[in-house]
């Protein structure tokens, strides 16, 4: 149980600390996690005494990356039990920052565990006396994880932590960011079929086409051709050069559209992400100027 029992001197068990809720904020440059406890007085002896409760929080199974996350601080404070069997609410709060959430990321499989180590001190007889509290682990399911990330606005920065573009470039740009959006969803969802799906939409409708176009390799084949040849007399600067990444990169994406869901894994739908994200970074609304022309039918 999310439960945690509080020592005050000799009275063990006397209050009782449960752990109600667990929800995500965002603020200035950190997001963060709050923890919120539900007190409830069950011995005299913590009765009318404030109490203060602090602590550390660690990540549990994420393999080599479990350990130590930050300082659990409480948000308002003290907690005053009234009486026997008074209750009051309280929140724990820990300060991520967008690489913790990364690597967390990377590494959980389906859910999240959160290890909470609570101390605390209580105001007796005008001194103040630490208290015996403890431990517990928290488990957050899968789909409640997506909420908290969610409450957290961690997708306002794209995994490759880059500042989301801006969606005013063109309106084709602002569309393809919000396929980038759902293909951050999908992922998040252990969706990487559908994750690659929308990537493939967003580096289609970057250049105003839709996803069936361009998904032969001949049409890669023959852009880089004409590149090679227009470099030979013009120089050929970065957006053309870009334009021939996104050709590529919807190449590898078109696999998305396939319907076996078990070929597109994680690591396929993880890289899919961080290149198309770092090429929506540097994307510029420059259309190439390159046509190119099919070969003249041959007669015998």
């Amino acid at each position: 149980m999310n439960e945690i029992w509080v020592n005050i001197g000799t009275a063990n068990n006397a209050a009782r600390l449960e752990l109600k809720a667990v929800h995500g904020s965002s603020g200035l440059g950190v997001m963060q996690l709050r923890f919120h406890f539900e007190a409830s007085c069950r011995d005299e002896s913590a009765s009318q005494r404030p109490m203060w409760f602090e602590g550390k929080a660690s990540a549990v199974g994420l393999g080599a990356s479990s350990g130590y996350l930050g300082r659990l601080a409480v948000e308002s404070s003290p907690v005053t039990l009234h009486g026997l069997a008074s209750t009051a609410t309280f929140v724990l709060v820990l300060d991520l920052d967008h690489k913790q959430l990364q690597i967390i990321e990377e590494h959980r499989r389906g859910g999240i565990k959160f290890r909470l180590e609570v101390t605390g001190t209580a105001l007796v007889d005008g001194d103040l006396e630490r208290i015996g509290v403890g431990s517990i682990e928290n488990e957050i399911s899968h789909s409640n994880w997506a909420a908290i990330l969610e409450q957290m606005q961690y997708r306002r920065l794209l995994l490759i932590e880059l500042d989301v573009p801006d969606a005013n470039l063109s309106s084709e740009f602002a569309e393809a960011l919000d396929y980038f959006r759902d293909a951050e969803k999908h992922y998040t969802n252990e969706e990487w079929r559908l994750t690659v799906e929308a990537l493939r939409q967003t580096l289609a409708t970057l250049v105003g086409k839709k996803a069936d176009d361009e998904d032969d390799a001949a049409d890669v084949e023959a852009a880089a051709r004409a590149l090679r040849k227009e470099s030979r007399t013009t120089g050929v600067g970065y957006p053309l050069r870009v334009e021939q990444v996104r050709l590529a990169l919807k190449f590898v994406c078109d696999l998305g559209a396939h319907p076996e869901i078990t070929r597109t894994t994680r690591t396929d739908a993880y890289s899919a992400l961080l290149m198309v994200g770092g090429l929506l970074h540097s994307w510029r609304p420059v259309r190439p100027q390159i046509t190119v022309h099919p070969s003249a039918p041959q007669t015998r």
